[in-house]
């Protein structure tokens, strides 16, 4: 069985604020992420909380779309992260269905046939974009939570996996590299 998004979740929009120097909670932004929906920047705080509504401020489990540009991907907001404001880049799913994992949300989004759909809804020709609409209407497939976080943990050790293979082959080609050069010196 399948279910909309607009019945298991409230989506809302992220709101426009001017980063500053220095603030109370961060600005997240969609180059603050890699195209996996990964961090892959430092946080610094820099917008101040006299300039937004607490209703803005991220809540852990609150997954960020990134609706704009070519990679649509989602990212799950954690506890463990300073607290934050999600940029007018992303569209914030906010998953009000106890049954329902964000994670496991995330995971489908992230999915190869999701993403493919996706770029097929998308407007626009020079920034294609998702609108809140379209996610609404976006359906996830409707699992016992125990097997979502069964399918999220095969996710993420699946990406383990993957760094480690990518780890051995850096290694690989470095052990080659000094193997090279030392057959090279001692011709020298």
């Amino acid at each position: 069985m399948k279910k909309a998004l607009k019945n298991i979740a409230s989506i809302k929009s992220g709101v426009f604020l001017k980063p500053q120097a220095q603030g109370d909670l961060v600005y997240l932004q969609a180059k603050h992420f890699n195209a996996d929906g990964e961090l892959d920047s430092e946080l610094f705080p820099d917008v101040q909380w006299q300039d937004i509504s607490e209703k803005h401020v991220l809540k852990p489990g609150d997954i960020l779309f990134s609706a704009k540009g070519l990679k649509n991907f989602a990212a799950v907001y954690e506890s463990r992260n300073l607290p934050a404001i999600a940029s007018t880049s992303f569209l914030i799913i906010s998953i009000w269905e106890k049954t329902v994992d964000p994670e496991y949300v995330a995971l489908i989004i992230n999915s190869r046939p999701s993403q493919e759909y996706l770029k097929g809804v998308a407007k626009g020709t020079s920034i294609p974009s998702i609108s809140k609409m379209q996610l609404e209407e976006f359906e996830i497939v409707m699992m016992p939570r125990g097997i979502q976080q069964k399918l999220v943990a095969l996710s993420k050790l699946k990406k383990e996996e993957n760094d480690l293979v990518s780890k051995i082959e850096r290694l690989k080609k470095l052990s080659f590299e000094q193997d090279l050069n030392t057959i090279i010196q001692q011709y020298e």
